[in-house]
């Protein structure tokens, strides 16, 4: 079975987090070994930009697609990303943005598709600045299972893409949030520090 909408509450779980970040040291460690804070939220201001525009069905920016050449370090990184994460939320609300195809950079992909990723993209990275900045991303039980089901399904080809780090163990009891992190390369005890 696979997602027909974006959940509601995960932009507003993981804006709730961008808005408790407070001052913060943009070299600190996250969970996300390739990115220190600042490259983190550069790139989930930039991903969260463009899978907004594909729900919309609008063209990427062909000079910088998936906004890899963000800086959002000397400006307003909370009121732009928060402001990302509604517009993602709303071009993935839409049953339709979830039917046919979708345009990703020159690739023609199945929309359920990129719109499981936006769904990974935005609980993966919301919990790395939860965990970077001392905080902790809540989502719901059925929002979880999703994405749990959706992760251990593409887990391979996104370690394939450098997407996703090794599988992490987790006790046989794990929830599926836990068990998500684990699929996609995340320790879920990771602590700053």
């Amino acid at each position: 079975m696979t997602m027909t909408t974006f959940p509601p509450e995960v932009a507003s779980a993981v804006s709730a987090v961008v808005a408790g970040a407070g001052a913060l040291d943009l070299s600190s460690a996250t969970p996300c070994a390739d990115f220190d804070l600042k490259a983190l939220i550069n790139h989930v201001i930039g991903t969260t930009a463009a899978l907004a525009r594909v729900g919309r069905r609008e063209p990427l920016d062909p000079t910088d697609p998936y906004g890899e050449h963000t800086d959002a370090s000397g400006g307003d990184w909370q009121g732009q990303l928060a402001s990302n994460l509604d517009g993602l939320a709303q071009a993935w609300a839409e049953p339709q943005a979830w039917e046919g195809s979708v345009d990703m950079a020159s690739q023609t992909m199945p929309a359920p598709m990129i719109g499981e990723m936006a769904l990974a993209e935005v609980v993966l990275h919301g919990w790395d600045l939860a965990r970077a900045t001392g905080q902790r991303l809540v989502i719901e039980e059925h929002t979880a299972a999703e994405l749990r089901r959706s992760v251990e399904a593409t887990a391979e080809l996104g370690r394939q893409m450098s997407a996703y780090g090794p599988a992490v163990e987790v006790a046989p009891d794990a929830s599926d949030f836990d068990r998500a992190l684990a699929a996609s390369g995340r320790d879920p005890d990771w602590t700053a520090g």
